[in-house]
């Protein structure tokens, strides 16, 4: 099997899967949700994926089932709880438990890895979470590019990257905020504009870093809920309150200087979470930049407003 997955929502967990990381062929859908229209186009278009799994948790994702259903290919998509109490825990392990009995019925297998695969995991984020603590001295461009090749391998073949040629922890501290960055480009521009990454919130790497271990129990499935749910929040899961204080309290921590918020566009979770952000940073006499991505292929016109953000900081 090789599945095509969307979001940190779909659990490792279960089977491997090929992490998106962007689509730069045709693409088919106008108007909607950038980062959701390239997946349903290279799920429609690439051939070499036999499936795909994704999230239904934002107005983008919802719908996404629909313009998939043609494609003659395995499809799953799980529903995640907006909450992050027990309840949703309940609800959520639920959903994983179907997932993989659905995984198993299509490919006539079984998946009895579950828990190795856990410990796995867990050690690639704590490497992670290592090279995260680390920004202030890495190229984060690099960094950045590392994780993305490493999450379209299978999870055994994963190896984090754990040596960087250092780099000068000078320069104008920059937290990086948004979904999936697919233009790997735009870390570089900002590098290259004399600016320093040294924090973000982004899918791939920040929240990535977060999720804790899976705890002991007999129950994996709610130890994979409770952990992908206790990892730093999604806009999409209702909190932005949370949210905004975990994120603050790092901003703060780190001394830095601006936000940069790289967003995509139509993505209406995250243009909620900007109008909320910036009245705070505003507030906070921190500088920000919104930068609305409308497709993987959209950084060269971003040049000039990261340059333009650099002198002002």
């Amino acid at each position: 099997m090789k599945l095509l997955a969307l979001s940190g929502f779909v659990p490792e967990q279960i089977c491997d899967i090929t992490r998106f990381t962007g689509y730069e062929g045709e693409r088919k859908i106008n108007h909607y949700c950038s980062y959701a229209s390239d997946f349903i186009s290279q799920v429609l278009s690439d051939n070499t994926f036999d499936g795909a799994v994704f999230p239904r948790s934002c107005d983008s994702s919802r719908i996404m089932k629909s313009y998939l259903e043609d494609s003659d290919k395995f499809l799953y998509q799980l529903n995640i709880p907006a909450r992050q109490d027990d309840l949703a825990v309940e609800y959520f392990a639920k959903e994983i438990e179907n997932y993989r009995n659905a995984v198993e019925q299509h490919y006539q297998t079984k998946l009895e890895d579950i828990k190795d695969r856990s410990v796995c995991i867990s050690r690639r984020n704590k490497q992670i979470y290592n090279n995260y603590k680390n920004l202030e001295h890495i190229s984060y461009s690099k960094y950045l590019n590392a994780l993305h090749r490493m999450l379209q391998k299978p999870l055994a073949e994963q190896q984090v990257l754990n040596h960087y040629e250092p780099v000068s922890s000078c320069g104008k501290r920059v937290y990086l905020i948004g979904s999936f960055l697919c233009d790997e480009a735009i870390a570089k521009m900002i590098e290259d504009s004399g600016m320093k990454i040294v924090g973000d919130n982004l899918p791939e790497s920040g929240r990535l870093a977060s999720a804790p271990e899976i705890p002991d129990g007999n129950d994996i499935y709610k130890g994979i809920a409770q952990s992908i749910l206790s990892s730093r929040l999604s806009p999409s899961q209702n909190n932005f309150q949370k949210l905004m204080a975990r994120d603050l309290e790092e901003i703060e921590d780190k001394d830095i200087n601006g936000v940069i918020f790289a967003m995509q566009k139509y993505c209406e979770p995250y243009e909620y979470l900007y109008s909320v952000y910036k009245k705070i940073l505003d507030e906070k006499g921190i500088k920000s930049l919104k930068l609305s991505l409308s497709d993987m292929e959209n950084g060269k016109n971003m040049a000039l407003p990261i340059e333009a953000f650099s002198d002002t900081l």
